[in-house]
């Protein structure tokens, strides 16, 4: 008798939370095609990476096996050297290429809400059966983001990990590796492209909402997120405190510990910071011993931030990126009640 009457119950719970899940079901279901190839992109593009970081590491062990050397190549040895460079220069043009697109995710992104997802049905006045069906607009809104975003996220994620790893893990290239804090790199190593993409995603919505007109928020969204890819990396450099070292000689040095350069000068004898550019090429007399002189300059400085820099550098900048997502999120939410009152 117990289980015959928990049985029903048991059944209607179920339906509940599936009519709980209906709106996020619409959204999969209505937009299955694109987002299986967004997320498929993501896929094949870390196993592509992947495979090619296997690939230059089975190189160097059979060119290890050869007793080549690069440095003084013998005739014998031409064909392995050449081998194993090319598979090397490949292997760090791949790194820069995945770094170029995590670059352009955000507008691909931003310009996917904001079209299809957002303003199509807005256009089409299919979001009136939306709202007619116990689907509350913000709900309407809500699931629509919250879909894209598990599945932008966790493709991020992905991403990125098989990115460090073949960084990290690599061999040494001849040819010279990107640096961490070059913009293509340092966006694909961390946790900022989560935040770019986050960010990319609210920029879509809201102009989706603003514009109710596919092309148009398309065209809107792409131009918006690219402002933001552009101009917010350029405070990166002051998010976090710099360290300095000075020196006596009279000649800029290399940045110490692959460290990203922030800013460099002449230091006069009462402490004074002078730009760089004062005495190098710029003396009029062309005397830069001279110049020295003249303004007292005895040593140098550099502001520069350390790798060990780079988390605490993307930390912060992740956190400003979600807190301006969550802030335009927030906007479009307001529009959007706002239209509907």
């Amino acid at each position: 008798m117990t289980a015959t009457t928990t049985a029903p119950a048991e059944r209607q719970v179920r339906r509940a939370a599936l009519a709980l899940q209906g709106p996020y079901r619409a959204v999969l279901r209505q937009h299955r095609t694109a987002l299986w190839i967004l997320f498929g992109l993501f896929v094949l593009g870390a196993a592509a990476l992947a495979a090619d970081r296997l690939w230059v590491s089975h190189a160097a062990d059979v060119f290890a096996a050869t007793d080549c050397v690069i440095a003084k190549t013998t005739p014998g040895c031409g064909g392995s050297v050449r081998g194993y460079l090319d598979a090397e220069l490949q292997f760090g043009r791949n790194l820069d290429y995945a770094g170029m697109a995590m670059l352009g995710l955000p507008v691909l992104v931003g310009a996917f809400v904001a079209g299809p997802i957002v303003a199509r049905d807005l256009e089409s006045g299919a979001y009136k059966w939306a709202w007619t069906q116990s689907v509350t607009p913000a709900r309407w809104l809500a699931a629509r983001l919250a879909v894209v975003a598990a599945l932008v996220v966790s493709g991020v994620v992905l991403f990125t990990a098989v990115q460090r790893w073949a960084w990290t893990t690599g061999p040494a290239i001849e040819y010279g590796r990107a640096a961490w804090y070059e913009r293509a790199m340092y966006g694909s190593l961390g946790t900022v492209g989560i935040g770019y993409a986050l960010l990319g995603l609210a920029i879509g919505a809201l102009t989706g909402l603003v514009t109710r007109h596919v092309l148009r928020a398309m065209a809107a969204a792409t131009g918006f997120t690219i402002i933001a890819v552009v101009l917010l990396p350029l405070a990166r450099p002051h998010l976090w405190a710099t360290e300095t070292i000075t020196w006596a000689q009279t000649s800029p040095q290399a940045t110490p510990n692959f460290g990203l350069l922030v800013e460099r000068g002449m230091l006069t004898a009462d402490g004074k910071r002078l730009p760089e550019s004062l005495c190098l090429g710029r003396d009029p007399a062309g005397d830069t011993e001279a110049c020295y002189t003249k303004h007292q300059v005895t040593g140098w400085y550099s502001d520069f931030h350390p790798s060990s820099h780079f988390w605490p550098l993307q930390l912060v900048e992740t956190g400003i990126l979600l807190v301006l997502a969550a802030a335009v999120t927030y906007a479009a939410f307001r529009l959007l009640r706002r239209r509907v009152a």
